[in-house]
């Protein structure tokens, strides 16, 4: 949907006063809700909107500017089942194929039932059985394989925390992908269970390519849109952003390690990837029109591809458990969201904001948000580096930022209307 320069000059003042509110420290604390945020909006054709407001870090004072990198941490996943969606328009993999014929590593791994780990040491009161189906692509891409994480399911945590705590994903290695700190919570396909999965993407793409996540990414994504930021491996951060996280009074402060190594030994699929907000716009712009770039005028994925893949793909009677994975409740009048093949929940209900049925969305960790509307062909990124997730403040600025951008597309579908008259 095209904006006309009024409109997006009128968007722009909304937009920049909602980050600018949320980025200025109120009186009574010391910091502002969020350090800083870039936010960025884009309909299938450019960049609406972006801006950044508020600083990179807190006790240095230097401002955030949307230059700065950002680690997009779940936000990799979609670019990840981009590049795996690429391999399946090739013939190179079979969605419903077991993950073993490429990654034969994923054999080993077994299904624990409730309560066989210890909680206190981390290990297994009864060592984990054989799944009774093998886990297929579909289950790794619409997280029904049974993978979970660390900071999500009890006994996640304690063999996380317990059992080789050393063994993480912040730093990660081949050693996380086992029994020990990556068991399945259920059998594969019966139940949606969001972790994992997508590193494990990563891996058959590593194997089927031959190439290192990153390294096959870059040619097969990141070159043909020109996503010159986005990287997997860090070399230089001084402009990057600080993670920030609140202390016990609610005032913000920097964290002292990085959330994720910048320089990890493997390339998570899941998580590992950094790059710029309109870097990210760039790749939104792709699935907006239908897997072409724009930019560069090239077909990234075939046009069938993406609409099959942005498609619910969840079995009959699994859904998106918001409030079993993450503890938010969902109001009893909306249906429970379905999940795509690309990284992304598919709503199943027209929102207040205005986001329709049929749009799809996702999280980062560290409070990044957004969502691809293919019906009104718009789009948004908001890009926050705080820590806890799901922070309040960033919710509903995301939410707001959404609002904001379908009332400025009514005005503009009024206008046109009015126009032809």
């Amino acid at each position: 949907m095209s904006f006309t320069d009024h409109q997006k000059k009128e968007l722009a003042t909304e937009l920049n006063d909602l980050i600018g509110e949320l980025t200025t420290p109120e009186e009574d604390l010391k910091s502002a809700k969020i350090n800083g945020v870039i936010a960025g909006v884009t309909n299938d054709k450019e960049t609406v909107y972006l801006n950044a407001k508020g600083v990179k870090n807190i006790e240095t004072g230097e401002k955030m500017v949307i230059e700065n990198v950002v680690s997009f941490f779940s936000c990799t996943k979609s670019i990840t089942c981009m590049g795996l969606l690429k391999l399946y328009e090739k013939g190179k993999v079979d969605l419903d194929a077991p993950v073993k014929n490429y990654v034969p590593q994923i054999s080993s791994i077994g299904v624990i039932d409730a309560d066989l780990v210890d909680l206190e040491s981390g290990t297994f009161i009864k060592p984990p059985r054989k799944p009774l189906a093998d886990v297929t692509l579909r289950h790794l891409l619409n997280h029904t394989a049974g993978f979970s994480y660390g900071f999500l399911d009890l006994q996640y945590v304690a063999l996380s925390m317990k059992r080789d705590p050393h063994i993480n994903s912040i730093s990660p290695t081949n050693a996380l992908f086992t029994n020990d700190k990556m068991p399945l919570l259920h059998e594969p396909g019966k139940k949606w269970t969001y972790g994992h999965s997508t590193d494990w993407v990563g891996k058959v793409i590593e194997k089927v390519t031959g190439k290192r996540l990153g390294d096959y990414l870059k040619v097969a994504i990141f070159d043909p849109i020109g996503m010159s930021s986005c990287t997997f491996h860090v070399k230089n951060t001084g402009n990057m952003v600080d993670t920030h996280i609140p202390d016990r009074n609610r005032n913000l402060k920097v964290m002292k390690k990085r959330p994720l190594n910048v320089d990890p030994e493997i390339d998570m699929g899941g998580q590992g990837c950094y790059g710029t907000v309109s870097d990210y716009l760039k790749f939104i712009r792709v699935w907006l029109n239908e897997g072409m770039c724009v930019e560069t005028n090239k077909q990234i994925l075939k046009p069938e591809t993406v609409n099959y893949a942005t498609k619910n793909h969840l079995p009959p009677g699994v859904v998106v458990d918001v409030e079993d994975q993450f503890g938010v409740k969902i109001p009893l009048q909306y249906e429970a969201d379905g999940f795509t093949l690309a990284g992304c929940a598919y709503s199943m209900n027209n929102l207040p904001t205005g986001r329709p049925k049929g749009a799809i969305y996702w999280f980062g960790l560290a409070n990044l948000y957004f969502w691809m509307d293919f019906e009104n062909k718009i789009g948004g990124f908001w890009a926050c580096q705080l820590l806890p997730v799901m922070n309040m403040a960033s919710i509903t600025g995301f939410m707001r930022m959404e609002f904001n951008v379908y009332e400025a597309l009514n005005n503009s579908k009024e206008e046109s209307t009015k126009s032809k008259l």
